[in-house]
């Protein structure tokens, strides 16, 4: 496309927030025999990486980790859980920002449900969108108003991601850790390639002429792939002929989203991303670690990452492999860096599965005293073109 002809961007280009609060069913999704087969590899791939490769990288034994996990105290547990769920509260900003008319509570839930159907299976990201999904249209949103959010949210986390690395590289130089050549050199390399791609997603979502030239490549793209995947049939490519307006629309309505809730987004992302860090740090400190605030946020920005790896759920044992290195890398105690991972994982991981069925059954409990239409301020809703 070589101009870009959408109209200026006002409340009238976002999809209207209507609640109607008639449940939608959402089909049941098939067993088949791929995904157990899938499901049974991923697995696997994490048994291997938990109980075989995280000790041969790291040097220390099962035994020695879970003594130290086991000497914990009991109120030390109960305050880092504390930090877990005030963590979580925080992300509930992000959420309401994302999608006016929201609360702070539905947003919780929504986050909590989410991430524990993400963590029970391998690619569960796809699966944990489609449960809050279904959530959001029982809260009354419509499909627009949800895949803008889905969007925005998406961006959010991503630009979230690849901006920690540049954070913990500045606190491993500011500080003077010990660092070795490679490690270094591979740390530069990383945050350089994660400061290119933030860079990108900025320009595109604040440059209009770049946005443009982006959104036209995109699309070329996409139209060849299309031609080269199977038959380059006539019906295939005119399906892909508005893709560069409807493109073009959905980027003029999230800037015009995240304009008008930057507020929240920073926040709480900002928030929950240094509660996440010090839930960590916490992590590590009750096992008795003494690697400060730059060591700790450098691995936890590896850890992170690592987090997007599909072959496991939510990329456990890759994760848990990656930030005990980086730890023991950066001066470390082997036992004391394992289990405190392992401890973080608990919070950030495995508590998350319990706890999405539990806020789930809340969200099951609850549809009958939900805000009607009218309960929600004129003023968050958006209205659409």
């Amino acid at each position: 496309m070589t101009t870009m002809t959408t109209q200026p961007v006002t409340a009238r280009t976002i999809p209207r927030v209507t609640p109607t609060l008639t449940d939608q069913r959402t089909p049941r999704p098939r067993w088949t025999g791929r995904r157990t087969a899938q499901t049974g590899a991923s697995l696997a791939v994490l048994v291997v990486l938990l109980l075989l490769v995280l000790p041969a990288m790291t040097g220390a034994s099962w035994q020695s980790t879970l003594h130290a996990v086991g000497s914990v105290p009991l109120w030390q547990l109960a305050a880092l859980t504390g930090l877990w769920l005030v963590g979580l509260w925080a992300y509930s900003f992000v959420l309401a920002a994302s999608l006016p008319g929201l609360t702070k509570g539905q947003g919780f839930v929504l986050n909590l449900v989410g991430s524990g159907v993400s963590n029970l299976v391998p690619f569960g990201g796809a699966a944990g969108v489609g449960i809050t999904w279904a959530m959001a249209r029982q809260y009354g949103f419509t499909n627009g108003a949800i895949a803008l959010f889905t969007a925005v949210t998406g961006i959010w986390n991503v630009l979230a991601r690849l901006a920690l690395p540049l954070v913990g590289l500045v606190g491993l130089l500011v500080v003077g850790a010990r660092v070795s050549g490679p490690v270094l050199v591979a740390a530069g390399v990383g945050a350089a390639f994660c400061a290119l791609v933030v860079g990108l997603l900025v320009a595109a979502l604040a440059n209009d002429a770049f946005a443009s030239r982006l959104t036209a490549a995109v699309a070329g793209s996409v139209r060849s792939l299309a031609r080269v995947i199977g038959r380059p049939a006539t019906e295939r490519l005119e399906g892909l002929e508005g893709l560069e307006d409807a493109l073009a629309t959905q980027r003029a309505s999230a800037v015009e989203l995240l304009r008008r809730g930057r507020g929240g987004l920073v926040v709480g992302m900002i928030s929950y991303v240094v509660l996440q860090g010090v839930l960590m740090w916490g992590c590590l400190a009750v096992v008795g670690s003494e690697l400060g605030w730059a060591e700790v946020t450098a691995a936890y920005a590896c850890g992170r990452m690592l987090t997007t790896v599909v072959l496991t759920p939510g990329g456990t044992g890759f994760a848990e492999t990656g930030t005990a290195a980086v730890l023991i890398a950066l001066g470390g105690d082997p036992v004391v860096s394992v289990a405190g991972v392992l401890l973080f994982s608990f919070f950030t991981f495995a508590c998350e599965i319990p706890g999405g069925a539990l806020a789930y059954g809340w969200h099951l409990r609850t549809r009958g005293r939900r805000r009607s239409p009218e309960a929600i301020p004129t003023g968050v809703r958006l209205a659409a073109g």
